[in-house]
């Protein structure tokens, strides 16, 4: 992601859907400070005056893929992406 591809969906998705984005480490630590070599996966989410919900992470790789096993079957199929190249 980068500032230009965030504008360019928070646009067409307004008024339809909330939108929320990962943007890499470049564009978070712009200091000259040297990150750190980790990655922090969102597992749940807590809507502004809801309750905590289980959320799911899908990939074009297997291995990346994260959430609850039957969620994610649900999204696969919903988005119509069972193919997975081997993560």
């Amino acid at each position: 992601m980068n500032p230009v591809k965030v504008k360019k969906l928070v646009s067409h998705c307004k008024g339809k859907i909330k939108t929320v984005f990962g943007i890499g480490t470049n564009f978070t630590n712009d200091v000259g400070v040297c990150p750190l070599k980790i990655v922090i996966k969102m597992i749940k989410a807590k809507p502004e005056g809801d309750n905590w919900i289980s959320v799911v992470k899908l990939s074009d790789s297997s291995g990346k893929i994260i959430g609850d096993p039957d969620l994610i079957r649900m999204f696969e199929n919903v988005l119509n992406v069972q193919n997975r190249k081997p993560g």
